[in-house]
C-alpha cells in the first residue's frame, strides 16, 4: 500500500497523540512533557535560587530591592507551554520549559532579573486535579510563598488560556480536507466556554497578582493564528478560516480580564504569514509532541519581539508601542 501524504500522515500521528493525552496519557518526562511525576513538586517550578537564569553579571539575591527606579527590573513569569517555551528548543523540565521561551529570552535584556519562571506547559487557569499539571493558581501560591511575587517586582508576564478551552480537541473536531460538521459547533462551544468559565477566573487570578505584587505592570500575551489561511492541508480553509475566528475570540476574551494598568499583548501580527502551511512556518507540525507550538524563531520573533514592541519600557527596553 502506498504510503500516505504527509498531511495526512502527520494528522493521524497528531490524533493519536491528542487521544493519549484526552484520555489521561501521559507525555514522558525524558522527552520534556508536563504531566511527569515532579511536575507539581515545588522545586520543578523554578530553579532552586528563587532566579530564572540568575547568572547575570551585576545579579543579585531576591529581595535585594531593585526596581526600574534603581536600573534592575524583577521579573516573574506564569503560564502555559506557550510561556514556557514548549518547542523552541531541548526542554529542561517536566514542565517543559526552554532556553528559547520568552521569558529566558527577555531575561538576556541587560536590566532584566528573571526572579521566577514559573511557567509549566498544559498549565490552565482553572484548578485542576492534582496529577495535571501545575496551574495558574499554584503557580501564583508557589511564587507567592517562596518569596518570588512581592511588592518589590516590577513586571508580570502571563500566557494562558489555550489548555482551558482544549484547543487541540477543537482542532481535531475541524480536521479533514472537507469542513467536518463538528468543527463550528465545537469552537462555539469553546468560546461559550471562554466567556463564560475562563473568563471570570482569569479576571480573579490577574487580581490576586495585583494584590501580591501591587507596584508590578502586568502584561498578558494572546495566543498567534496557528493556520495560514487560504493553504492546502490536513485541515480545509473552511476550517482555518474558523480556528483563526476562535483565535481571536478567545483573545478578545483574555484581552478584556486584563486591568486598566496592565497590558495586553496581541501577536497575531507577529506570525502573520507564517502559520502552518505557509512557506516560512513558525508554528510546529510534524507528527509529534510538540506540534501546534511556536519554532524558536516563532517564540523570538513572534512572542518576544511583540512583548517588546507593546511593553518594552516595562523590561528596561525601548518602546514603540501599537496599543
Amino acid at each position: 500500500m502506498s504510503p500516505k501524504p504527509l498531511p495526512l500522515r502527520r494528522l493521524a500521528v497528531l490524533t493519536l497523540t491528542t487521544a493519549a493525552l484526552l484520555a489521561g496519557g501521559a507525555v514522558p518526562a525524558s522527552a520534556g512533557g508536563a504531566h511527569g511525576p515532579d511536575s507539581r513538586s515545588g522545586h520543578s517550578l523554578e530553579h532552586r535560587d528563587g532566579h530564572g537564569h540568575g547568572g547575570k553579571p551585576g545579579g543579585h539575591e531576591h529581595g535585594g530591592g531593585h526596581g526600574k527606579g534603581n536600573g534592575r527590573v524583577d521579573y516573574v513569569a506564569f503560564g502555559d507551554s506557550y510561556a514556557s517555551g514548549f518547542g523552541g528548543g531541548p526542554v529542561l523540565d517536566t514542565c517543559g520549559r526552554t532556553a528559547q521561551g520568552y521569558p529566558a529570552l527577555l531575561d538576556t535584556l541587560d536590566r532584566v532579573e528573571l526572579d521566577g519562571n514559573v511557567t509549566c506547559s498544559g498549565a490552565t487557569a482553572l484548578p485542576t486535579p492534582l496529577d495535571a499539571p501545575v496551574d495558574l493558581p499554584e503557580q501564583i501560591d508557589d511564587a507567592a510563598a517562596r518569596g518570588l511575587l512581592n511588592r518589590r517586582t516590577d513586571t508580570v508576564t502571563v500566557t494562558i488560556g489555550g489548555d482551558d478551552v482544549r484547543f487541540v480537541s477543537v482542532i481535531l473536531a475541524c480536521a479533514g480536507p472537507q469542513l467536518p460538521a463538528t468543527c463550528a459547533p465545537a469552537i462555539d462551544s469553546a468560546v461559550a466556554y471562554a466567556q463564560t468559565v475562563l473568563a471570570p477566573q482569569l479576571a480573579a487570578e490577574f487580581a490576586r497578582i495585583t494584590e501580591l505584587a501591587p507596584k508590578a505592570t502586568l502584561v498578558v500575551t494572546g495566543y498567534p493564528h496557528l493556520f495560514e489561511a487560504g493553504t492546502p492541508g490536513p485541515i480545509s480553509t473552511e476550517g482555518q478560516t474558523l480556528l483563526n475566528e476562535g483565535t481571536d475570540a478567545l483573545n478578545a476574551v483574555i484581552a478584556g480580564q486584563v486591568p486598566d494598568s496592565g497590558v495586553f499583548v496581541d501577536v497575531v501580527d507577529e506570525f502573520a504569514g507564517h502559520g502552518v502551511g505557509s512557506a516560512d512556518s513558525w508554528i510546529i507540525f510534524e507528527g509529534g509532541q510538540f506540534d501546534l507550538h511556536p519554532t524558536e524563531t516563532g517564540y523570538r520573533e513572534g512572542y518576544t519581539a511583540a512583548i517588546l514592541e507593546d511593553a518594552g519600557s516595562e523590561f528596561g527596553a525601548g518602546c514603540r508601542g501599537r496599543r
